[in-house]
């Protein structure tokens, strides 16, 4: 359920509220380095790679949590709460890139 829950507002936060009429070119990473900080600019596919990377950790977290339920149950919780923290960490990720530009 709350798997499901993150998927939506992650997907529907990046489809949502990303608008590539902005700015053709988006900020993707922001890279300190020694000469002082930088932002990375690249496509608005990048952006919307992390909407495909939710969807694809949820998908593949719930085929191999239920694959392996039946062998150990907390190896299944385990993977499916892991792919919860991946999910938050993505969706924190897109909000913060998709505000800069």
């Amino acid at each position: 359920m709350l798997l499901s829950v993150l998927l939506v507002i992650g997907i529907s936060l990046v489809l949502l509220r990303f608008d590539v009429s902005k700015n053709p070119t988006t900020i993707v990473a922001y890279r300190p380095n020694i000469s002082g900080a930088s932002y990375q600019s690249g496509k608005p596919i990048d952006i919307y790679s992390l909407a495909v990377f939710m969807a694809i950790t949820a998908v593949g977290a719930v085929i191999l949590s239920a694959r392996v339920y039946n062998l150990k149950r907390y190896l299944a919780v385990f993977i499916l709460a892991s792919s919860v923290f991946l999910l938050v960490l993505s969706t924190i990720v897109a909000n913060s890139l998709i505000s800069l530009q």
